[in-house]
C-alpha cells in the first residue's frame, strides 16, 4: 500500500476511534471546518452540528466494523469506500446500522484532509 493510502486509512481509523471514545477534541482537530457529512437520509450536517450531537450523545457511536475498504487516488484528490457497520444510538434508537461510506479527501502540503462524507444504506 503507497505511503498515501496509508496516510487516509489511518485518519480514517482515527476518525472512527474519536466517534467511538466521543474524543471531541480530536474530531474537531482533524476535521476542517468546512468538512459536511452526508446522512442516509440526504441531511447534510456541518462539522460542528455533528460534533455538538455526540458531545451530547444524540449520536452515539459504541463500535465501528468496516468490512471492506478501497482507496482511489487521482492527483490531490483521493476517495476511501468503505462497507461499513455502525453500532450506534441515534436519535434514542440503537442500532447496527450497515451502510457505505464515500469519503473525499484532499491533498494539502503532504496531509490528506477529508472534505465530505457521504453515507448511503448498504
Amino acid at each position: 500500500m503507497s505511503e498515501d493510502k496509508q496516510k487516509i486509512l489511518a485518519f480514517f481509523n482515527r476518525m472512527n476511534e474519536a466517534m467511538v471514545q466521543k474524543d471531541i477534541e480530536t474530531l474537531s482537530n482533524i476535521l476542517g471546518d468546512d468538512y459536511v457529512l452526508v446522512h442516509m437520509t440526504g441531511y447534510q450536517q456541518s462539522k460542528k452540528e455533528w460534533i455538538e450531537q455526540i458531545e451530547r450523545e444524540e449520536m452515539k457511536y459504541f463500535k465501528t466494523m468496516p468490512q471492506k475498504t478501497t482507496i482511489t487516488i487521482e492527483g490531490n484528490r483521493a476517495i476511501l469506500l468503505c462497507d461499513t457497520k455502525i453500532d450506534a444510538r441515534i436519535y434514542g434508537f440503537r442500532k447496527t446500522w450497515s451502510m457505505k461510506l464515500n469519503m473525499h479527501f484532499e491533498k494539502r502540503g503532504d496531509n490528506w484532509y477529508p472534505v465530505n462524507a457521504i453515507a448511503t444504506s448498504n
